[in-house]
């Protein structure tokens, strides 16, 4: 019976050795990564950033433009991480998945109670370790808050379990597709704003909480199984301004008549130069169709100070 139990316990041994040698949670060959997809309606490009919560040198990777995926090698890092991708935040409380979008963006504000963008990216510039880890930490939460408010919406898409941060994220599909159907503005006080590219509002809220944020279910509408194409390209589609920096041109393909959607987002003339307003946010541009004011698409501005987008 000795012999027996001692082969048990040789067993039992290989066996968590081989558990433990295949290593943990993102990356093969026992290297830990921070991976994810970096979209909002399609992939973003440009730059990731992160930041862990011993406040070391922040990092930095590409994204890659025809599928938002993106990776941090974190070795010799300490967990929980805060992610940054222009104007939109996400977290990480270990190696694995961390995407990037406008619900992320959401999550991490409601989960750290930031009242404006002023004070996240304050935070961001110089993460106190403690904090990071109570925003890690409640994470949970404020994904129960993000799916118990805006359940119509998506539900809509067929996205109602999906975790913004940890799910499967593709391109064009899904939460993806809901991101390019409804648009999220941010302005100065931190007042968010999400709706329809023709401008029907579909939320409100503050950044801070969005359990005391107003869904209006009543204008969510069953996305069709093909996208309707307006038929007008906005060239940039996405916009990156600095406080009190040049003004952008915008161009469409089309005539269109030119709108700012996000109020007091700045001012449009009719030839599409834009100026952009004296503070930081998230903020839209609307080209509507001259011969048919039924079509209309819109483009991002991402107004950032200090060489820093939002």
């Amino acid at each position: 019976m000795k012999q027996i139990a001692f082969a048990m316990y040789l067993i039992s041994a290989v066996v968590v050795f081989a558990l433990n040698g295949c290593g943990g949670g993102g990356g093969g060959s026992g290297t830990p990564t921070v991976s994810g997809v970096a979209a909002s309606g399609a992939p973003m490009s440009g730059t990731v950033f992160m930041k862990d919560s011993a406040n070391n040198p922040e990092m930095s990777t590409t994204i890659n433009a025809q599928s938002g995926a993106f990776s941090f090698n974190v070795s010799g890092k300490t967990a929980p991480y805060m992610l940054r991708a222009g104007t939109l935040y996400s977290m990480s409380s270990g190696p694995g998945t961390a995407n990037i979008n406008p619900l992320s963006h959401l999550m991490v504000a409601d989960a750290a109670g930031f009242a404006n963008m002023s004070s996240m990216n304050a935070f961001y510039n110089n993460p106190n370790g403690t904090q990071m880890g109570t925003i890690s930490g409640n994470i949970g939460t404020a994904r129960q808050h993000m799916q118990q408010k805006m359940a119509p919406l998506l539900s809509a898409y067929g996205v109602a379990n999906v975790d913004p941060i940890t799910g499967s994220i593709t391109i064009g599909l899904g939460l993806d597709r809901m991101f390019d159907d409804v648009k999220m503005t941010i302005d100065a006080g931190g007042n968010v704003s999400m709706m329809y590219v023709n401008g029907t509002s579909v939320y409100t809220g503050s950044m801070a909480s969005m359990s005391s944020g107003t869904m209006m279910a009543g204008n969510i509408v069953t996305p069709a199984t093909t996208p309707t194409a307006s038929g007008i390209t906005i060239t940039p589609s996405v916009a990156k301004m600095q406080i009190n920096g040049p003004t952008q041109q915008f161009t469409a393909n089309i005539s269109v008549t030119w709108s700012v959607i996000t109020p007091n987002g700045g001012t449009i003339t009719p030839g599409g130069l834009y100026t952009g307003p004296a503070r930081q946010g998230m903020f839209l541009v609307k080209a509507t169709s001259t011969v048919d004011p039924t079509k209309s698409s819109t483009a991002i501005v991402l107004m950032g100070s200090g060489g820093m987008m939002m």
